[in-house]
């Protein structure tokens, strides 16, 4: 086996790992029931397919130097994810906090959205 044939044989697996990863997110998305557990779904599964997929980009471009590009691009994803999925988390909780009980003992965000 080349090295060309083995690098290939990595793109194709880390590329299929992704794509399985999104297609979980996906169906996640459409099936589970509420706002929260569909952010959940998206938020994980998603963010391990793009950073699988961006890997294997990587991969396979490395020698024209993408590879170091795609790792910046999966640590910047990583970082700004989970701030995406808590702002989309607490538009929901806003949105439905008059028409929805939460079975919560104590609801922090209800003394946080008074405040402001």
């Amino acid at each position: 086996m080349t090295g060309e044939t083995l690098r290939h044989s990595l793109v194709l697996i880390v590329a299929t790992i992704g794509t399985i990863f999104m297609l979980i997110s996906a169906v996640g998305v459409l099936r589970l029931p509420d706002a929260y557990t569909r952010m959940h779904a998206a938020g994980k599964a998603a963010t391990l397919g793009v950073s699988g997929l961006l890997l294997s980009t990587g991969i396979f471009f490395i020698h024209e130097g993408q590879l170091l590009r795609m790792i910046a691009l999966i640590a910047l994803f990583f970082v700004t994810s989970p701030i995406a999925t808590t702002s989309m988390a607490r538009a929901a909780y806003r949105h439905r906090r008059s028409r929805r009980r939460l079975h919560l003992r104590h609801d922090e965000m209800v003394e946080a959205v008074d405040q402001e």
